[in-house]
């Protein structure tokens, strides 16, 4: 076969103290067939230096954005300069475990048909320990599971190249940390998704992963960006109008997470409301108890 099988493009920007550990893990693949494409974002620090010896060893491409562009702008050019029959994403900071890329060519050979499908994957630490396993929905409607959150993320995801020479993350300025829930959204609509049922991707926690009250008022603004899409788009709105009030409750959801993971417990407590405001059947959802929990358990204990 004269191109990969897998390309594997990881957008990165100042992660100089990350991005070898996660290169090490797709170097570390079981299965060969593949090509790395990094779209390096204007880093200021020595992320590019290090990625030298890799690109000499002909081990990867590098491409450099003109520009600071943010992620989404770097995923698209990964995708224009991909050559594989399939094509994943890697944040520069995250990890494949060594069978994902096997696992998927065999998934991808046992469902010919099948143009769109994912792993699962958990969140560890520095010391790569599990911090926490998400759980994922039932596939059996894609729209509502995709509507309810973005449990593709964008780690252990592989879309044939049909899909990925047509769609492109919005660049749109309010999508900083929401392009992906976006682009999922948009490619779900048209395409079925399957899964591998095994962990084969590790989310790093670090502080870099920081939240403060302007990153809420951006994820917020995201947000309401993709609901209006998703309302304004007639295809779109056509496939998941059933699901629009949901989508809007489970993104103050996702709020709600996000300040907790800041420990801003209070602003937590406010999108939770807001929520059950939008859709009241959520006050009975396990995710919603257990966000609330959470945020009214971390209060308590930082007024005391």
């Amino acid at each position: 076969m004269s191109h990969p099988f897998f390309s594997v493009v990881i957008p990165t920007y100042n992660r100089a103290g990350f991005i070898e550990q996660t290169l090490q893990t797709v170097l570390r693949q079981t299965y060969r067939h593949y090509e790395i494409i990094v779209v390096d974002d204007c880093s200021t620090d020595h992320t590019v230096a290090l990625l030298q010896p890799y690109v000499r060893a002909g081990q990867l491409t590098l491409i450099k954005n003109e520009r600071n562009c943010e992620r989404a702008v770097s995923r698209n050019t990964g995708m224009d300069a991909a050559r594989g029959d399939f094509l994943t994403f890697l944040d520069s900071d995250d990890f494949m475990y060594p069978d994902n890329l096997a696992a998927a060519a065999d998934y991808a050979r046992a469902h010919p048909n099948m143009k769109c499908f994912h792993n699962l994957f958990e969140y560890v630490n520095a010391e790569h320990e599990v911090v926490y396993r998400p759980p994922f929905p039932s596939l059996d409607n894609p729209f509502k599971a995709i509507a309810n959150g973005n449990f593709m993320s964008c780690i252990g995801n592989f879309i044939q190249r049909e899909i990925y020479q047509q769609y492109r993350f919005d660049p749109h300025a309010d999508l900083v940390a929401q392009e992906d829930w976006d682009f999922w959204l948009r490619v779900l609509a048209d395409y079925p998704v399957g899964r591998i049922e095994q962990v084969n991707s590790g989310v790093l926690q670090h502080e870099g992963r920081s939240v403060s009250t302007q990153n809420l008022e951006s994820l917020q603004a995201g947000l309401d960006y993709i609901s209006r899409k998703l309302s304004g788009d007639p295809h779109l709105a056509a496939v998941y109008r059933p699901y629009l009030k949901r989508f809007r409750a489970n993104s103050l959801v996702h709020l709600a997470i996000t300040s907790n993971l800041g420990a801003l417990y209070a602003r937590g407590l406010q999108y939770l409301i807001a929520a059950a405001r939008t859709d009241a059947s959520l006050l009975f959802s396990p995710r919603f108890i257990r966000v609330l929990q959470i945020a009214l358990f971390r209060l308590d204990m930082t007024r005391r």
